[in-house]
């Protein structure tokens, strides 16, 4: 996953806690566990709640029409944040970065929420929702504590302008400075392949149960 800064070293800030050690490991791993909890989820929402993946042809099921927006508006706004990342080169602010500082990670979030629709039962997604955002809230924190030591100038002045995830001030949309060179680079046509092979895969798992 792609950001502005590497967070796997999870610098923290403040007074040492006993949670710091846990939190660093949080950070650097998060994608593995991430990953990792898929299968517990599934588990859970076949044994406990008996659930079953919906169709995810079938777009007059009004869940299965707004996950499969969510993803794609997801994979749009992560593809429109890689093809704009100079990682660690400059500073970005142009693009989805106007609009948010973490684009990659709202993109994440929203393909998340979007597979999470078709494909469990809500109940079940209160097991893995806590650790999620625990942990994806210290990774943002780490990764601001990095572009400020990186940035000193330049960010706490796009910081205190652009909010973290969600775009509530209106900025008309730029798309200077996007290359395709730039999204190859970055690895993003990987969640491409990745969405539509998960896709299928529950399509498959849909029409066996």
């Amino acid at each position: 996953m792609s950001t502005q800064v590497a967070a796997a070293a999870g610098e923290s800030g403040g007074p040492k806690t006993l949670l710091q050690p846990l939190n660093r490991l949080l950070v650097r791993r998060r994608v593995a566990i991430t990953l990792a909890l898929l299968p517990v989820l599934v588990l859970v929402d076949g044994l406990v709640f008996h659930g079953r993946p919906r169709d995810v042809t079938d777009w007059s099921q009004p869940l299965v029409a707004v996950g499969i927006l969510a993803i794609l508006c997801g994979l749009v706004i992560r593809a429109w944040a890689a093809g704009t990342l100079r990682k660690q080169k400059q500073l970005a602010t142009t693009g989805p970065y106007a609009w948010v500082r973490h684009p990659l990670y709202l993109g994440s979030f929203l393909m998340m929420a979007g597979f999470a629709a078709v494909a469990f039962h809500p109940f079940s997604l209160l097991i893995i929702c806590v650790p999620l955002v625990w942990m994806y809230w210290h990774t943002i924190r780490s990764e601001e504590r990095q572009m400020t030591k990186l940035f000193p100038i330049e960010w706490p002045a796009y910081a205190a302008r652009v909010p973290a995830l969600v775009p509530y001030r209106p900025v008309w949309p730029q798309f200077t400075g996007w290359s395709w060179a730039q999204w190859l680079r970055n690895s993003e046509h990987q969640a491409w392949i990745g969405s539509a092979a998960a896709l299928a895969g529950l399509k498959l798992w849909q029409m066996l149960m």
